[in-house]
């Protein structure tokens, strides 16, 4: 069976259990079944007769209840699928504490292997089950169960609890169905739109555009890799305003895959100075330089790996330091607009051809199959389009060496833990390509954002938040058009304390939809939003309604603590 899994557990850390188990077929969702116990959840993982494959809505969770059996039962764990044997299994699980899947050997006997694998739904559809079935506009919803009351051992499930397990289930299995059904069978979203995408053009022409690249060109070329662009102007830091809008980028980043100029081939090296080249008009330039921000100008540059700087501060002046940068010809245009800088030196770099032509076609389809879904009212394709517009560019930027980590059982403690294993090499992508389209997309942000600097407060990675309800005339805005910034929010009131912290209360620009306060804060869960108004959401200020997990025998307890807002 190929089907989705879950189970729902105690919140006492000296009886921690699996108190339900349920399971629902994918593409056949009335074989449904559950119990009350991880013993009997495991006898069915190692039915003789059938070798099952489960998805796990957030493995990392359940995953743990998994490995405490697994151990108690005398499992031995090895370090990949070619050891496994009797009682043996593997994991998949990054240095970072992703899960990515469970293999676990009950019997082997010549070619024949009884087993189960495990996967985590999470690194496929990245929402909440209750997001999941709103988003795939399915027939059931989420339901709700009081997660704390006392189940004793061999507890019987009432109706309602059956009721709240089939339904998560139920919702990620028929998720899951729409996505086999277009044969996208990955591990993880962005693993489907890379091979959907290489089925697009063609494998052949794919490994011409993008080959491998040596250790020391992938390394140094990755120096000019960073990430989206999130801000808070100085002015408005723990400040609240009053009126204002928000704009979002009609798919930003598929949009730069669109219609700008993108990197392919085999680069070329250089000293010194990027001289022009028709044939290799993009490049990435080391340089060494001191800087100063331009009076009301936004910052662009953050500097990682130096103790001199605070790598997540965009930073204003460089001090007395001589900083070295590798940037791409368009983080170093913007470096240029924004900054006076001072004793520029330049050591070398990597240049590249291009063309706008690389990734149209997979944009086009996807694109054509979103606005179809919406005209025809496909939540399910809709979101499953999205999905595969925004997924793939992150692809091109996997990291040539992994660390993973495994699990481990202390018999002094009766937990499991966790250790690092060695670093492994892997075959990158084509990190250019990452590269340029974060860097086309970050200066999309902040040269719209300099341009309404006198209204600007706010932006991140896709939006910007504005001062005043008029709309900005020097930027294009359309509620569909792909790259153009779509009025998303109005808001009479807002505060903001930090990156990914703040709070604002309106509505949509649609003339139907009553206002509320949408609350962003990192870290912040939703069940603490109700304790949230505009004068207690300041740095230090807690709140009750944080679940946090806690690791102790048995398996994962959700213990109920604070959440502090922190500088």
């Amino acid at each position: 069976m190929i089907g989705c899994a879950d189970f729902e557990t105690t919140t006492i850390a000296e009886d921690c259990r699996v108190w339900a188990y349920s399971i629902c077929e994918i593409g056949n969702v009335d074989n449904f079944m559950c119990g009350n116990n991880l013993d009997d959840f495991m006898s069915i993982c190692s039915d003789k007769s059938e070798n099952h494959t489960f998805y796990f809505h957030n493995l990392k969770f359940d995953g743990e209840f998994i490995f405490y059996w697994l151990f108690r039962n005398e499992f031995e764990l090895v370090e990949n699928r070619k050891l496994l044997k009797d009682k043996t299994f593997c994991t998949l699980i990054s240095d970072m504490g992703q899960f990515y899947s469970i293999e676990i050997c009950f019997n082997k006997k010549g070619h024949k292997t009884n087993k189960v694998i495990i996967y985590d739904s999470l690194k496929i559809l990245n929402f909440s089950v209750s997001a999941i079935a709103k988003g795939f506009n399915l027939p059931i919803s989420k339901l709700e169960i009081d997660y704390k009351e006392f189940r004793e051992v061999g507890h019987v499930l009432t109706k309602q609890e059956i009721d709240y397990i089939r339904n998560d289930v139920e919702i990620v299995a028929r998720a899951l169905k729409v996505l086999f059904d277009l044969e996208m069978n990955k591990m993880t979203i962005g693993a489907d739109a890379l091979n959907d995408y290489k089925n697009t053009v063609g494998k052949k022409q794919f490994e011409k555009w993008f080959p491998i690249l040596d250790n020391k060109t992938d390394e140094n070329i990755r120096y000019s890799y960073k990430g989206g662009f999130t801000y808070l102007d100085d002015r408005y830091k723990g400040k609240q305003v009053g009126t204002g809008i928000v704009l979002d980028v009609n798919s930003l980043y598929p949009s730069v895959m669109f219609y700008e100029k993108l990197p392919y081939g085999e680069p070329t090296y250089f000293e010194g100075k990027y001289k022009d080249d028709v044939l290799y008009p993009l490049y990435v330039q080391q340089i060494v330089c001191q800087f100063k921000l331009k009076k009301d100008h936004i910052p662009s540059i953050q500097i990682k790996k130096n103790l001199a700087f605070v790598p997540t501060e965009y930073l204003k002046d460089s001090g007395c330091e001589d900083v070295r940068m590798t940037l791409t010809n368009i983080d170093l245009k913007l470096f240029f607009e924004q900054y006076n800088v001072y004793n520029i030196e330049y050591i070398n770099g990597y240049k590249f051809m291009s063309s706008d032509n690389l990734f149209k076609p997979y944009v086009s389809k996807w694109t054509e199959q979103k606005i179809k879904a919406k005209k025809d009212g496909n939540k399910a394709m809709y979101t499953l389009a999205k999905l595969m517009l925004n997924s793939l560019y992150g692809k091109f930027s996997l990291a040539p060496y992994v660390t993973s980590k495994f699990p481990q059982y202390s018999i002094e403690n009766d937990k499991v833990s966790y250790v690092m294993g060695v670093e492994e090499s892997r075959t990158p992508i084509y990190i250019p390509v990452g590269a340029f389209v974060t860097s086309l997309a970050r200066y999309k942000t902040i040269s719209s954002a300099q341009r309404v600097y006198d209204r600007f407060v706010y932006a991140d990675t896709d939006s910007l938040h504005l001062l005043g309800t008029e709309l900005p005339e020097d930027l294009e805005i359309h509620d569909t058009e792909l790259g153009a910034w779509k009025n998303e929010f109005i808001f009479s009131k807002g505060k903001y304390l930090r990156q990914k912290s703040y709070m604002e209360h309106g509505k949509e620009p649609d003339e139907t939809c009553e206002e509320y306060t949408k609350i962003t804060c990192a870290g912040m869960p939703t069940s603490c939003y109700q304790y949230v108004d505009f004068d207690n959401f300041k740095i230090g200020s807690s709140f009750h309604g944080k679940l946090q997990q806690t690791r102790v025998q048995g398996g994962i307890i959700l213990k109920d603590i604070d959440f502090t807002i922190k500088k």
